[in-house]
């Protein structure tokens, strides 16, 4: 008995060895679609539900539900930089805006209701731009050595820890509560893009000094994996894939993207088909097998398995 199951685990890998098929399987792609003829930096709910966008040539940010393909004006402001997130549930959303003062940048983060429209400021004007992040029914904005707390009635659920996950100058930060945690996987680097898996137990970051490849980390630093490729923009589909871009130029401009997914212990890289479109770039990846993207101006939705 013993020898047929040995046999059999035999024959199973030297069968996956001659198709060529990584043994954690591969993403299938089942439909691409364009959702939005303009728009830029697409952001999905967790729930795959509908994404929001911000259309270059308009303020604000608008919602598309990805059922109906209502498109919904839900932020107002102008001027929004960087980072847009979602509550867990989907019914808040935060994001930074700048404004100018007598030649000086300065940064306020606030929050705006999805449903009622509803916006608040969660923090007073800064000349710095701190990471910030929902947590439990709060929004945890990251100071260097405090931790602001804003007690938000959306989307209220236990959470194991409070993190928040910020790159400041050559050091990758994790606060932990109120415990600020210099990680830096790769010594002192220059971080970009860093991102916390939904069940919290990895990050996947790009560091710049080496070789300008991407990794993943526990949540302590430790149990650092090479992925062995430059992946852009990396985000989360659930937790066993990381979907980014690879991109070239010609030292000017972006001339050609493609989307790339691979499993975080660096296993089962591949290229996500995107037929007639070539400059697929700042995927959004959700639990529920959808990534949303955007080309040359354009949203589109891809759904994979």
């Amino acid at each position: 008995m013993k020898n047929a199951i040995y046999i059999a685990h035999i024959v199973c890998v030297v069968l996956l060895l001659l198709s060529g098929m990584p043994c954690h399987g591969q993403l299938r792609t089942d439909s691409v679609r364009e959702i939005a003829a303009s728009g830029v930096q697409p952001v999905l709910s967790q729930s795959g539900d509908f994404v929001l966008v911000r259309d270059a040539g308009e303020p604000g940010l608008a919602r598309i539900d990805l059922q109906t393909g209502k498109q919904q004006q839900v932020v107002q402001d102008t001027n929004i930089d960087g980072d847009v997130v979602l509550s867990d549930g989907g019914s808040m959303v935060a994001y930074r805006t700048i404004r100018y003062e007598d030649h000086l940048r300065y940064a306020t983060i606030k929050a705006t209701n999805i449903r009622t429209g509803s916006t608040k400021e969660l923090d007073v004007p800064s000349r710095e731009k701190y990471a910030f992040r929902f947590a439990g029914g709060k929004m945890k904005i990251a100071k260097r050595n405090t931790i602001r707390t804003q007690r938000l009635l959306t989307d209220i659920r236990p959470v194991a820890h409070e993190y928040v996950l910020a790159a400041e100058e050559e050091d990758l930060v994790l606060y932990d509560g109120k415990i600020r945690k210099v990680l830096n996987p790769n010594g002192k680097n220059t971080y970009l893009w860093e991102r916390l898996s939904p069940d919290e137990q990895h990050i996947v970051y790009v560091a710049i000094n080496d070789a300008c490849h991407t990794y993943v980390c526990d949540t302590d630093g430790s149990n650092v994996v090479d992925l062995g490729h430059y992946i852009g923009a990396p985000c989360w589909l659930g937790n066993d894939w990381i979907i980014g871009q690879q991109d070239e130029d010609d030292g000017h401009r972006m001339t050609s993207s493609r989307l790339v997914a691979i499993h975080p212990d660096g296993t089962g890289f591949q290229i996500l088909p995107t037929p007639g479109l070539t400059m697929p770039i700042n995927p959004s990846g959700s639990i529920d097998g959808k990534v949303a993207f955007e080309n040359e101006g354009k949203i589109y939705v891809m759904e994979v398995r």
